[in-house]
């Protein structure tokens, strides 16, 4: 690093922070100046004071580091040459010169993808090509330059050690600064294409969709504002561990929620939804047992309940029709006629849309046909008053005069009457489909799930609805009545989509049905796979058409190449995709035996002594199960060590020690990670759901990993163990 070139980029630094608090003075005194200004319009004052405000905010928040590279440019056809400084936020003087870009303006996507020389980026006018003169790098902190360097890409391992190396948090992080080209080009993929991004364990698929969803806000703004995307999680305690990332990457009013929560707030019923832990214990023990809950997923089941449907809309109008005093005044013949008139009314038809069109032409009809439905009923009367008394009969002349003021006014009371008692429940219409299921499938089949569709039944009878359930639920009531309230959606990203069914997917864009989609996730990594996806195949033929591209995210970022390494050893053996780990190295993988329940703790304890020693901020003792998680936790609290256990109520984790199952752990991240238990007893080499699991837990670490083991260690294992000791 040059000297003179030092001090004139700290000078750079200097003035560039300068021209920060020239524009934050500037917005100040704007705020201060806007009631004067609009002092008659109110709203007109709230929002511009909302609008300066929350560009000081970004200001403030951004000056300490106001900008991470720079970029030298020669547009062809230009003799000057830009320097470009790109940060976080991109802040423009008060003649409207850039000061910093955006990392998310198309400019800045040079950083990421081109090297020195001829480059080029797509602007909204077109290509803009020219030569690229410099590429920098800089480390600031607090308003200091530490460091700059020069670099030809940014996708160097050298260079992105310093921030692999560094240790983690409780939070993710944003990764602006070293956002590799793979990544980028998911990141700046537009905004109408659906993508499936398989990504290896560690590739960073949390954070590259994260910053998709910054890179569309920024972009698209002028149409499309931040509550119309969508983030999907796993579970609570994954939502909150990322819920950080968008406002560090200046985003607000992003809806996150998991797939629970997103079916729960749509179905809208008072529901409680069945525990999955014991389901996937199952599922690890026989998967054979689940049989019917990967029907619940599948196509299949899909297909079944269109039958249903089919069926529901068939004959939806009862063979009664609309009654007034005892007279029918609208037969149910002519409901039908006019119900069955209607074309389908579009590629997202839904009974209640057909049955409010009915209504409203029923209307119509009563208007039109007054003089004739009137006589009808009188002939009606006449035959009634054969076999009444005189008394009577004026109680029926009453009636008919009542009758005949309703006809006048469109009988709108009874006719609306009529059709809000078509449509049940969602959950009473699901109960009456599975009551008729097996219409719909083999009888060999339905033998085979009979106990478990009756047990189903009667679940839901009490409100009591398993995950898979959910896909079914939503679709049946997108199907009944409609979606309307979620057409707003324009983009979701699906996080650990793994675990997600066919018929989730499915379910998902049917109600989303404005939206396209950012699929995020690693085969490698299913461990739900009762309720998971064989392949992304599926998902592509069955839920876009073939309309979506797949990308792939094969090299990892978090962990050292020895762990990434020892980890490769699971996929190779259940034939799955193998990690290309970054060059960083650090301590080999440690395969420790143990003989008795107390020296495996004696074990942790002293792997935890060094960990501390380490200043390692979060450590992770991962466990196959939630049992085992529980008993280590509390012979380690007996040796007075703080250490949290971590369950599936628990919705954040706060740094520390801690306990966790190893499908809890999917999707973060530790600075020391101990696997509890390797062994063939606990995990069964020949069963892939015992291998993703282990694999899950062993790409958790960023710095060191000490697998323990008794007896056998696991096959993909064995080659690797060495007798090691503290």
């Amino acid at each position: 690093m040059d000297n003179i070139e030092f001090q004139k980029e700290k000078e750079n630094l200097k003035n560039i922070i300068e021209k920060y608090e020239e524009v934050m003075q500037y917005y100040n005194q704007r705020i201060d100046a806007i009631p004067r200004i609009y002092m008659n319009n109110e709203a007109m004052m709230k929002n511009s004071i909302e609008m300066y405000s929350e560009k000081l905010r970004l200001m403030e928040k951004s000056i300490d580091k106001p900008y991470f590279a720079r970029l030298d440019f020669a547009r062809d056809g230009e003799t000057k040459i830009e320097q470009l400084y790109i940060g976080k936020v991109g802040v423009m003087d008060e003649e409207n010169n850039n000061i910093t870009i955006d990392w998310r303006a198309p400019v800045s996507s040079m950083y990421y993808d081109s090297n020195i020389g001829r480059a080029s980026y797509k602007a909204p006018e077109g290509i803009c090509a020219g030569k690229l003169l410099l590429k920098r790098q800089y480390d600031i902190e607090n308003r200091e330059l530490k460091s700059y360097q020069d670099v030809d890409t940014v996708s160097n391992d050298e260079l992105l050690k310093p921030y692999l190396g560094a240790s983690a948090d409780n939070r993710l992080k944003n990764i602006v600064s070293t956002i590799q080209q793979e990544q980028n080009a998911i990141i700046r993929e537009p905004l109408n294409e659906n993508i499936i991004i398989q990504g290896v364990a560690g590739s960073g698929k949390t954070t590259v969709a994260l910053h998709r969803i910054a890179y569309l806000v920024y972009n698209y703004r002028d149409n499309i504002k931040p509550n119309q995307y969508l983030v999907i999680g796993p579970n609570k305690f994954f939502v909150n561990y990322i819920s950080g990332v968008l406002p560090d990457l200046d985003v607000e009013n992003v809806k996150q929620l998991t797939y629970e929560e997103l079916c729960t707030e749509f179905l809208n019923e008072n529901i409680k939804l069945i525990d999955e832990d014991k389901k996937l214990i199952q599922s690890i023990v026989n998967e054979n047992l689940l049989k019917y809950e990967k029907f619940k997923v599948s196509m299949k089941f899909k297909e079944t309940i269109d039958k249903f449907i089919k069926e529901m809309k068939e004959n939806i109008i009862p063979e009664k029709g609309i009654e007034i005093k005892g007279y029918e005044v609208i037969t149910s013949n002519i409901i039908k006629n006019i119900y069955f008139s209607i074309e389908e009314l579009s590629n997202y038809d839904n009974i209640k849309t057909r049955l409010n069109r009915t209504n409203l032409m029923l209307s119509k009809y009563i208007e039109d046909n007054y003089d004739l439905i009137m006589a009808k009923v009188k002939e009606q009367y006449q035959k009634n008053i054969n076999i009444v008394s005189k008394e009577l009969n004026k109680n029926e002349l009453e009636k008919i005069s009542f009758i005949e003021k309703e006809l006048k006014n469109g009988c709108k009371k009874y006719v609306k009457k009529y059709f809000s008692s078509l449509i049940p429940s969602i959950l009473n219409v699901y109960i009456t489909f599975l009551n008729n299921i097996k219409k719909y499938i083999s009888l060999d089949f339905f033998d085979n799930i009979r106990e478990k569709v009756h047990k189903n039944i009667s679940d839901i009878k009490n409100r009591n609805v398993e995950f898979e359930d959910l896909s079914a639920l939503i679709y049946l009531k997108s199907k009944i009545l409609g979606i309307e309230q979620y057409d707003q959606y324009r983009q979701v990203a699906i996080d650990e989509a793994q675990d997600f069914g066919d018929f989730s997917f499915y379910a998902l864009k049917y109600l989303l049905k404005n939206a396209t989609f950012s699929i995020f996730g690693d085969l490698a990594q299913s461990i739900y796979q009762y309720r998971g996806i064989e392949n992304w195949n599926s998902v592509v033929d069955n839920t876009f058409n073939d309309k979506c591209e797949m990308k792939y995210l094969l090299k990892s970022y978090r962990t050292t190449t020895e762990i990434m390494n020892s980890s490769n050893n699971i996929t190779n053996y259940i034939n799955l995709n193998t990690a290309k780990p970054v060059i960083r190295h650090g301590k080999n993988v440690n395969y420790i035996k143990y003989n008795t329940s107390d020296e495996q703790i004696d074990t942790i304890k002293n792997i935890l002594k060094q960990y501390n020693k380490k200043e390692y901020k979060t450590v992770a003792i991962i466990c196959k199960n939630e049992e085992e998680a529980t008993s280590i936790n509390n012979k380690l609290k007996n040796e007075s060590l703080v250490i949290n256990n971590i369950t599936d109520s628990d919705t954040q984790y706060n740094g520390g020690i801690c306990t966790i199952t190893s499908y809890l752990a999917k999707g973060l991240e530790f600075d020391g990670v101990v696997v509890a238990d390797a062994s063939e007893g606990e995990y069964n080499s020949s069963k892939a759901i015992d291998m993703k699991l282990l694999y899950v837990a062993m790409t958790r670490p960023l710095h060191e990993l000490n697998i323990l083991y008794n007896n056998n260690i696991v096959k993909p294992l064995q080659k690797e163990v060495q007798v090691w000791k503290y």
